[in-house]
């Protein structure tokens, strides 16, 4: 049941210019398709130089076949970095596997190029994967650290290994009486490298047609719901939990894409110069491959591209070299900073000068004049008095509850309540937070959680909500006992979730945060996100009417290009009520949402609240403004010191002596 079923439909008011504006963009089918065609054609014309196998084309062509390992390589990184805020330093440890791994199946074990190339991507995925369960309950330093371990000693095993050749490279005169690797053969077609004059670099074709088909997988995976789980996860992972989204699985399933990417890096530069040295796979890879990211704009699409690009032409140009030169030849002819060094001030002025990269810095500046053009003229005002309730809605504040929503097509939970806690308790060490907790919720019901600071309401909305396992009771939702579950769980369960502080993606629009609250955030699989089949753009267009609907009803369609981080508190706080309704829960738990208001936008968010009830939302609202609870709440359970201090009508709970007692902390007997 979807508050959206019975909403009005109406015709976009002369403010809603998002509405107006989608009219005028191209469909998303046809712009994802231009996408696609200018990646492969720009891929095809930067290898048209070597089209004749002029000796003066191979340092080009080999210059190409390093941007692009360079490009997937990043394009992977860019995802668990950019998104998931995940920073990995072993990257350039999987690029060194899909490198070694495919030259050595397909020289010494003799394996078929293509089972060659698939059993290098598998062992980086593999690898990716043991890593990623072992390290991904760690964030920050420790996580980076762990992987950094990773890339030193992919490292060492390179150079002192003797299968692959020690410092001598891989194939060696030595071993394999030659120094590269024979032409692979593969559906009669030869692939030459680009290391002969006169010889077409045939394997160019794959390199680059492959390299244009990762951009335009990262760029559908970055813009589905799979990738709004990442960026979830990024923000903040308690977040990305209560948006449906299993957060280890998710961190783990990028981690191993990005190792695969990684790998398959590797492997173009394998297939590119048909000879391996290990010194090409030292830390220093693995720094550029974040650099190029960074460089290029971490969390974009292009980001990657562009840095890469940049990065792999500055190394192999002259430039860095002649700024070498210049310092031996004015400053010091035995201190100086060689090609790593200035790559690594690079590195430090990108993120000093641009911290969003050359294409986030300019895609800022040319969204921000838009978004706030779109936003038009603004009292500064949040959720107002009439938010949410068209002229023409059925929906009436004031209203009394609702029976026939609430008997409408529930006869077979006649006699159940919604949702029933039983004997509640959680202990923390030895302090009992919440103990002996009943309560329960009926559909079309406001059930208010009242209480002094310290009291518990928090924690119970915790406990409901899965943040914490309860120490004592049950939790029956629906009929279905969900006494422990994890806030994933929870939230696929139909229970949805405001904080008391909003949680919101500050640099996303207002549309793309309400787009993230629906359940395609936690449940749209990789391959769908990565294919984009015409299921999905159905999808797409679906969610997008709604999420323009649920912004109609609390008071943002205006404001739905605008950055979330840039929305005046109130109506922060009703973007996040927009967000929770979009996974068209049964219950939504509300964590204090009036804190920080106008008295005017807690009018407005108690009609909006009233009107939820009105459409058979069953709401439990834990909040100290009491002429609000009074105003909207069915019962109210009023807590103390993690216990059951008094429940009853709004009337009857607010002028209980022990309720008074316990907010003005005097004994009972000064108020009577």
């Amino acid at each position: 049941m979807s508050i959206l079923d019975q909403e009005p439909r109406t015709t976009p008011r002369n403010g809603d210019r998002t509405s107006l504006g989608s009219a005028r963009r191209l469909s998303p089918p046809l712009r994802d398709g231009l996408f696609a065609v200018a990646a492969l054609v720009i891929a095809l014309v930067a290898i048209l130089p070597g089209r004749d196998g002029a000796g003066t084309s191979i340092s080009l062509m080999q210059l190409v076949g390093s941007m692009a390992a360079m490009i997937v390589a990043a394009v992977g990184l860019n995802l668990l970095m950019g998104y998931a805020k995940l920073v990995s330093l072993g990257q350039g440890g999987f690029y060194a596997i899909g490198a070694y791994a495919s030259a050595w199946f397909i020289l010494d074990a003799g394996w078929h190029p293509l089972l060659a190339i698939a059993g290098a991507l598998a062992l980086c995925g593999a690898v990716g994967a043991v890593v990623a369960v072992a390290s991904m309950q760690l964030r920050g330093p420790q996580f980076s650290v762990i992987t950094l371990v990773l890339a030193i000693l992919v490292e060492r095993i390179l150079n002192e290994a003797a299968p692959f050749g020690r410092l001598a490279g891989y194939p060696n005169h030595a071993q394999h009486g030659t120094t590269g690797l024979p032409s692979i053969q593969i559906f009669g077609i030869t692939l030459e490298p680009p290391m002969i004059a006169n010889t077409v670099a045939t394997v160019m074709v794959p390199v680059v047609v492959l390299t244009a088909l990762v951009v335009i997988i990262s760029r559908n995976i970055a813009r589905s719901p799979w990738g709004s789980s990442l960026s979830a996860i990024g923000e903040s992972e308690m977040l990305a939990a209560h948006l449906g989204v299993h957060v280890f699985r998710r961190k783990v399933s990028v981690f191993v894409l990005a190792s695969v990417l990684g790998g398959l890096g590797g492997v173009f530069t394998t297939l590119t110069f048909a000879h391996l040295q290990p010194e090409t796979f030292d830390i220093f890879l693995t720094i550029t491959i974040v650099l190029a990211v960074v460089f290029g704009g971490s969390g974009t699409v292009l980001g990657p591209v562009v840095g890469a690009v940049g990065i792999v032409w500055l190394e192999q140009s002259d430039v860095l070299a002649e700024v070498s030169q210049l310092q031996q030849d004015h400053v010091s002819d035995s201190w100086y900073l060689s090609t790593p060094g200035l790559v690594g001030v690079l590195f430090i002025l990108t993120l000093f000068l641009m911290p969003k990269g050359i294409v986030g810095t300019l895609s800022a500046a040319v969204t921000g004049r838009r978004r706030h053009a779109q936003a038009g003229e603004d009292d500064g005002a949040g959720l107002g008095e009439t938010a949410g309730l068209d002229a023409d809605s059925d929906a009436v504040p004031d209203a009394e509850p609702h029976a026939e929503t609430v008997a409408a097509g529930q006869e077979d939970t006649v006699g159940k309540h919604l949702l029933e806690m039983t004997g509640l308790g959680k202990k923390f060490g030895g302090l009992q937070a919440v103990a002996d907790m009943d309560l329960s919720v009926d559909r079309g019901q406001i059930h208010a959680v009242i209480g002094p600071n310290g009291a518990g309401k928090s924690t119970l909305a915790n406990l409901l909500t899965g943040v914490y396992r309860p120490s004592a009771g049950t939790v029956v939702f629906e009929g279905r006992d969900i006494t422990g579950l994890a806030p994933h769980a929870v939230a696929r369960a139909g229970i949805g979730r405001t904080f008391q502080t909003p949680q919101l993606f500050g640099d996303a629009t207002v549309l793309e945060n309400v787009l993230a609250g629906f359940v395609d955030t936690g449940r749209t699989p990789l391959w769908a996100a990565a294919l984009k089949p015409p299921s999905r753009y159905r999808r797409d267009a679906e969610m997008r009417a709604e999420a323009e609907r649920l912004m109609r009803l609390v008071g943002l369609e205006q404001f739905a290009g605008l950055r979330a981080g840039e929305l005046p508190y109130g109506k922060q706080r009703a973007l996040e009520i927009a967000r929770a309704l979009a996974g068209e829960p049964e219950l939504i738990v509300l964590d204090e949402p009036a804190a920080g208001l106008l008295a005017t936008e807690t009018a407005g968010l108690g009609d909006l609240l009233i009107s939820l009830r009105a459409h058979g939302y069953a709401l439990i609202v834990v909040e100290h403004h009491m002429d609000l609870v009074a105003r909207i709440a069915d019962e109210v359970t009023c807590m103390d010191q993690g216990r059951l201090l008094s429940r009853g009508t709004p009337d009857q709970v607010l002028s209980d002596e022990a309720v008074v007692a316990a907010y003005l902390g005097k004994p009972m007997e000064e108020h009577r």
